[in-house]
């Protein structure tokens, strides 16, 4: 099972950056072919950046399109994001004094990220509209619910051998894998990861840039009609 594992992290982790350079070298290409309304841009560059800042960090298109579901998006990604920081301390040799820093914030948003996949699957669910309950996105949810799940379980009841699991990541990351810990919740748990991992949408890689161009024709084409 662990040579399994091992085998289909190498693999996931390939077809991820494989995507993700795909998908950026497409965006390049159509953002270099676009006619990008040089001086009106230039005017308005000050505003597109605020505005590019608000919809990355903010959700500000979702806040004026849902503002119910923005709370739980805003809140899932916040704490994702946390989640992810507290975990690189099973990646990095010596572990950083931030990384450090990061673990009483990381752990509470650990508690925090299902209560929001619950909160924003029961909004959609009651939103009933196709673009917030499609099968992928219920499919997504449901994936990063159960990961998350798990993980606090092994957080409070059912502990798995840390030591065993750092020796595990940091042998995949530097290429002398060693045997994964007998814990059964923590190889359910890097599964799902696994399986996660090849269904998330590259483009959440590349959206500040996606949206900069968006804010950019907006602002370029508010100009143009405001001038003439």
């Amino acid at each position: 099972m662990g040579k399994i594992l091992i085998l289909a992290a190498y693999v996931v982790y390939a077809s991820f950056w494989a995507r993700f350079f795909t998908h950026f070298l497409v965006w390049l290409r159509a953002a270099h072919r676009r006619d990008r309304g040089g001086a009106a841009f230039s005017r308005a560059s000050g505003q597109v950046c605020v505005l590019t800042a608000a919809d990355v960090f903010l959700f500000a298109r979702v806040l004026d399109v849902n503002p119910a579901l923005w709370v739980g998006e805003w809140s899932f990604h916040a704490s994702f994001l946390l989640v992810l920081l507290r975990h690189l301390r099973y990646f990095l040799t010596p572990i950083p004094a931030w990384v450090w820093w990061m673990q009483v914030p990381g752990l509470i948003a650990g508690y925090i990220l299902p209560v929001s996949l619950l909160y924003i699957l029961f909004v959609r669910l009651l939103t009933k509209q196709e673009k917030f309950t499609s099968p992928m996105n219920l499919f997504l949810l449901g994936l990063v619910l159960a990961i998350s799940s798990i993980g606090v379980l092994m957080y409070t009841l059912f502990k798995p051998d840390l030591i065993d699991v750092k020796l595990f990541m940091v042998g995949i990351l530097s290429g002398a894998p060693t045997p994964a810990p007998e814990s059964l919740l923590f190889l359910l748990h890097f599964s799902l990861v696994l399986v996660l991992v090849p269904f998330l949408p590259t483009h959440i890689i590349t959206s500040p840039l996606v949206m900069i161009e968006a804010r950019k024709r907006e602002q370029g084409l508010h100009l143009v009609m405001h001038e003439k």
